[in-house]
């Protein structure tokens, strides 16, 4: 009789152990269109997010990042896009938790570890900065790009002038897409070389050169206000313009502004002609412009599209390499706010 109860209640474990196994095959088996449609609609939108991107539609690149990773919310190359697309919008705190994510899901280390550095350098966490860009060089001694993070979260920190300034070089050598950045930093940190003499000699220099500086500042105001008055590109026409005329506007005025500080000063003329005033007031506007510091658009008119104050925060930066490069991608990142893309 216990041989034949221990026989039934075998049967009834196994019974139960094979039901439970086909019943998490058949839940898998549901689940995987669902997923494959899901990495699906993830690879298109990073697909788009990187075209847009390379077009300098930064909000609509990140906007679309971001749906990639809500259709994939572990693809590490959704999330990759994503810390990418929001960095380039100046969008920190997104794209340091995008890397942080795209980490923990396996994704490429040196590639986020240096975009999360990018991100907490710019949200003014210098310290997490250099401790990502350490560890991304802990991973590949060679990469070029770590060696620039660590060298510009040194700087940020203050670090010495000659080890800073050793990092930028050596990402330069490794990689020369970094030997613009490395020719900007050695112009702020190369050390300033002092000239022996004595008190009376010292007083002469400082006497002479107070005068150089002068007159060379007095020339440097007539060249640029002549070259301003020249070559300055501006909005075509004048007055106050609406979102969708300036966006018309702006797309003929993009192929005057080549490089980035032709885009900064079209931006300039955006900004005053959608609020009636302009971005640096005329008797502060060379400390100011070299500050970046304006007034948010959206706190001077209303009626301007969601999102303009982060797109000045861009294309009115202080450093070139934060900015538009272009007027077309200027124009192209304008036309998004205005022209949203709808999904």
């Amino acid at each position: 009789m216990d041989t034949l109860f221990a026989g039934v209640s075998f049967f009834a474990f196994m019974n139960r152990f094979y039901g439970r196994i086909f019943a998490a095959a058949l839940a898998a088996a549901a689940l995987s269109p669902a997923r494959a449609d899901g990495r699906a609609r993830a690879e298109a939108a990073v697909r788009e997010s990187v075209l847009r991107l390379a077009a300098g539609d930064v909000l609509g690149a990140e906007a679309q990042a971001k749906a990639a990773v809500d259709a994939a919310p572990n693809d590490p190359r959704a999330l990759q896009q994503l810390a990418l697309a929001a960095d380039a919008a100046l969008d920190f705190t997104t794209a340091e938790s995008a890397a942080s994510r795209g980490l923990d899901a396996g994704g490429p280390p040196v590639a986020l570890l240096c975009l999360r550095s990018q991100a907490r350098v710019g949200r003014g966490d210098a310290a997490g900065a250099l401790g990502d860009a350490r560890r991304a060089l802990g991973v590949d001694p060679g990469s070029g790009r770590a060696f620039l993070r660590r060298a510009v979260a040194e700087e940020a920190l203050g670090r010495p002038r000659a080890e800073t300034l050793a990092d930028y070089e050596r990402a330069a050598q490794l990689d020369a897409d970094f030997g613009p950045e490395y020719d900007a930093a050695r112009a702020r940190l190369a050390p300033r070389r002092r000239r022996a003499g004595g008190a009376a000699g010292a007083a002469a220099a400082l006497i002479a050169a107070a005068a150089a500086g002068l007159a060379w500042r007095r020339r440097r105001a007539r060249a640029a206000s002549v070259a301003t008055a020249r070559a300055r590109p501006v909005l075509p026409g004048s007055g106050r313009l609406s979102a969708e005329q300036a966006e018309s506007a702006l797309a003929l005025a993009a192929a005057s502004a080549p490089g980035a500080e032709e885009t900064r000063a079209l931006a300039e003329s955006l900004y005053e002609r959608l609020t009636g005033r302009p971005a640096f007031e005329p008797e502060r506007a060379g400390v100011d412009r070299d500050l970046g510091r304006f007034a948010p658009p959206s706190s001077v008119a209303s009626g301007l599209p969601e999102g303009i104050d982060a797109f000045f925060a861009r294309a009115l930066h202080p450093e070139p390499e934060r900015r538009f490069r272009t007027g077309a991608e200027l124009a192209g990142a304008f036309r998004s706010l205005v022209r949203p893309a709808v999904d």
